[in-house]
């Protein structure tokens, strides 16, 4: 059977946030209440020495004992008490309050710490972004000025082969006329 911690920490005297924060440490589900091994495996961790419970012992029954006194007493019997009683009545006021307040807070305080987890891990991930970002402009940026380098050298070079491709161009040409100049002119049909 399954003790819930609060009940578990309240019968040992214990600080239900540090039995928490220990259940956390040695992987012990809290979620569904402590399992006996898990009881005693805190039981142990907090050196706690436990005391074979109390066997109460039942009262006999009294028996009644009439005591005849004369004639002059009348005896009344005891009367029966209610075995229920509701505090209710005495009340003035309602109040409003959680079952089990430790409970809540154990389990805010574990959503916290899955947070608080979760949001170191996102800025680990986003410097390490942060890091390739860098480290992708400063290899762009170096190539860029190397491109930027040869793209001005390209520039120049290819202008330089495009004006020595038109003049050698119009050297053939000028060539070319002188040939068909010396040549004779189609006979006329």
């Amino acid at each position: 059977m399954k003790t819930s911690l609060t009940k578990f920490c309240r019968d040992h005297d214990l600080p239900k946030s540090s039995v928490y924060r220990r259940c956390q440490e040695l992987s012990i589900d809290t979620g569904d209440g402590l399992t006996p091994e898990a009881c005693d495996r805190l039981l142990h961790e907090f050196d706690v020495v436990t005391e074979p419970p109390a066997v109460e012992l039942e009262s006999a029954e009294q028996q009644a004992v009439t005591i005849e006194v004369g004639n002059h007493q009348i005896i009344l019997s005891q009367p029966e008490m209610p075995q229920t009683y509701s505090l209710e009545s005495l009340r003035q006021s309602e109040v409003i309050a959680f079952d089990d307040p430790l409970a809540i807070a154990a389990q805010f305080l574990q959503t916290a710490d899955v947070l608080t987890a979760e949001m170191q891990r996102d800025i680990r991930v986003r410097e390490q972004k942060l890091q390739q970002t860098q480290q992708a402009k400063a290899a762009i940026a170096e190539k860029a000025t190397e491109f930027k380098l040869e793209a001005r050298l390209y520039r120049e070079r290819t202008a330089m082969l495009a004006t020595a491709q038109s003049q050698e161009t119009q050297g053939l040409q000028q060539s070319l006329t002188t040939l068909q100049n010396l040549g004779k002119p189609p006979a006329d049909a």
